[in-house]
């Protein structure tokens, strides 16, 4: 099992060729930071610097910065971190707790 952080949820990384069950829970920030250090290992495909260094700090996280593509393997537990208020080709250089929303996808394929 890894615990993986994204910027938004990519379906051609799940690879579905099944039915598939995804269960997207909304993650309030209090509840992530008591579950950080069971979460190991941790894997980030992020590449938005400002994102990294606040869940970072907020979190007591060790992410680095990414510009990988994500690919699902079975057992990986999702963490979906996006703003509320995303702004369409531009980079935000300052970002805090309140222009976040975690979301954890759990993938169930029958």
């Amino acid at each position: 099992m890894r615990y993986v952080f994204l910027n938004a949820l990519p379906l051609n990384a799940l690879q579905i060729n099944k039915p598939t069950k995804l269960v997207v829970t909304p993650v309030e920030s209090k509840v992530l930071k008591q579950l950080v250090p069971e979460m190991k290992p941790r894997v980030s495909y992020i590449r938005h610097p400002g994102t990294i260094q606040l869940l970072n700090k907020l979190f007591g996280l060790d992410l680095k910065q990414s510009s990988e593509l994500y690919r699902y393997q079975k057992g990986d537990v999702l963490y979906i971190i996006t703003l509320k208020k995303p702004i369409r080709g531009q980079e935000i250089n300052s970002v805090t707790e309140d222009d976040l929303l975690i979301y954890q996808v759990e993938v169930f394929q029958q």
